[in-house]
């Protein structure tokens, strides 16, 4: 088969390869770039969802967002056994090969592979949907929640093997264009199913089960068309065995995030958890906005940047921008948190508030280590990523245990954030054994402190008035920026990059149309 030649990509010995001929350059301007624009349309996403978010809090009640909470861990517990990593494997593949017709090869050896396991999972769950809906919610009455999202499952991890490729041919306004797409079209079925027929939270998964349907069978259909129909059982083999060892940082990732919520639900109830979702919905516009566009640009970027001979310099420039990005992008949230969800969100729910800044900085911490674990994936330690999962999981639980039935809602928040520093410590540590690199930590540490400093001066100074409140603290963020420009702790000239480029971007897209919205 064609993909016979593709087994020697991954080096057991850690070495990265050559560079492929006709491979795109990571450059820390086209890394910038990527972001700006993913960061674009996923701010389009999250603009749309606060604005929908007054009228589903009035339509949906803290118990059915507990539902759909609950409800998505168990897609999560599913697909994170299901997945076995084929997406960055397939990344690590392609990047590595130097012809054309292995990296094809790898794009639809992963299609068939990831599809042949999501749907003996998704199948397996729905016959285990019973004692899933025990186990998560306490009623096998919700067993038909779980058999819907699993169908959801499918169709969106199915389609990120996809969206993948497209990134890889750094076609960065054509995933812009498809995550704006499902948006809209999400939006609509949302509004018709959940607003007007009342359908209640059964109207959600019905909106993402035709939504993300069509789109992910749009975009294997154009995807496999452009690579052909291939597979090989020996890449496939060697796929999973890259692979399957990063599922346990998605466990672990499951735990973190869902771990808390399960707790709540016991000691607590539904409506509290459902009351933590939303403050975690929140919260995750930091995630959603910031930190998963810049993973988008990132993920199939590392490698390439690997193999540069400047790729200390760089790792270090862009691990000091992105820092200082989150972190102000981080503040800005935290102390924006309580006037949006009062403003946005029904009565009932405006005790999510205060879990926010929590959450945030969790976010921040994430942000981190998608730098740490490069140096791991780029020299094949992935065992070593499996293992960190692992003790990231059994903190996640032993401080949930710990914190959750004393503190509640508060203890699950503190909970997450420990679990993550304790991930993003491991994870710096194992790295720079196997790919010593130079975080300027001294950097994060100055717009660190600023940060902590101008969110303690917006809760002890409050503003009653809307309109005072928000822009008393616009103030204390442009405080912090030009504090932390003056200590140091941004480089100008970077700064002034970020700004060109975002400048011709928005330029560009009042201009002309965007040139590669073809598939």
């Amino acid at each position: 088969m064609r993909g016979a030649r593709a087994l020697s990509v991954l080096d057991p010995g850690g070495s990265t390869t050559q560079a492929p001929a006709d491979a795109p350059r990571a450059t820390p301007r086209s890394l910038w770039r990527s972001w700006i624009v993913y960061s674009l349309s996923s701010l389009a996403n999250r603009l749309v969802g606060f604005v929908m978010l007054p009228i589903y809090t009035r339509v949906l009640s803290p118990e059915e967002y507990g539902i759909r909470a609950m409800v998505t861990v168990g897609m999560d517990l599913v697909g994170m056994v299901c997945w076995l990593g084929i997406t960055t494997a397939m990344v690590r593949h392609y990047t590595a090969n130097t012809a054309a017709e292995d990296r094809a090869d790898a794009v639809s050896t992963a299609y068939a592979t990831g599809a042949a396991t999501l749907a003996a999972g998704a199948v397996i769950g729905m016959l285990a949907a019973p004692w899933l809906s025990i186990a998560l919610l306490g009623d096998a009455a919700y067993a038909r929640f779980i058999r819907l999202g699993l169908i959801t499952l499918f169709f969106t991890n199915s389609m990120e093997i996809g969206l993948a490729y497209l990134r890889l041919r750094q076609r960065v306004a054509t995933v812009s264009l498809v995550s704006l797409s499902t948006l809209a079209m999400t939006l609509a079925t949302n509004i018709a199913l959940v607003v007007v027929l009342r359908w209640g939270v059964v109207g959600i998964f019905y909106s993402e089960i035709l939504t993300y349907g069509l789109f992910s069978i749009f975009i294997a259909r154009r995807t496999l068309r452009e690579v052909g129909l291939s597979f090989s059982w020996p890449l496939a083999r060697r796929m999973i065995s890259y692979g399957a060892p990063l599922t346990l940082m998605p466990a672990s990732w499951l735990l973190v995030n869902r771990t808390a919520g399960v707790f709540l639900t016991h000691h607590d109830s539904i409506a509290a958890a459902g009351i933590y979702s939303l403050a975690m919905q929140c919260a995750q516009v930091l995630f959603l906005a910031v930190i998963s566009p810049f993973r988008e640009a990132w993920d199939p970027g590392q490698f390439e940047l690997a193999r540069d001979p400047q790729a200390s310099r760089t790792y270090r420039r862009m691990f000091q921008t992105f820092t200082f990005t989150i972190v102000i992008a981080g503040l800005v949230f935290a102390i924006a948190a309580e006037d949006v969800i009062r403003l946005m969100a029904a009565p009932k729910f405006h005790s999510a508030a205060g879990i926010v800044p929590i959450l945030v900085a969790s976010h921040v911490v994430l942000g981190m280590t998608l730098f740490f674990k490069t140096g791991l994936l780029v020299k094949n330690r992935t065992a070593l990523l499996g293992a960190i999962g692992v003790v990231t999981a059994a903190a996640s639980v032993a401080a949930s245990a710990l914190l959750v039935p004393r503190y509640l809602a508060f203890g699950a928040a503190y909970s997450r954030l420990a679990a993550l520093v304790v991930m993003a410590t491991l994870t710096h540590v194992m790295a720079q054994r196997v790919w010593p690199q130079r975080p300027d930590f001294a950097a994060l540490a100055k717009v660190g402190a600023l940060a902590v400093a101008g969110f303690t001066v917006s809760r002890l100074v409050p503003v009653t008035p809307l309109i005072a409140s928000l822009a008393f603290k616009g103030g204390i963020v442009a405080a912090v920026v030009a504090l932390s420009v003056l200590v140091g702790a941004i480089d100008r000239r970077e700064l002034r990059r970020l700004f060109t480029i975002l400048r011709q971007r928005l330029a560009r897209k009042r201009s002309s149309p965007l040139p590669d919205t073809a598939i």
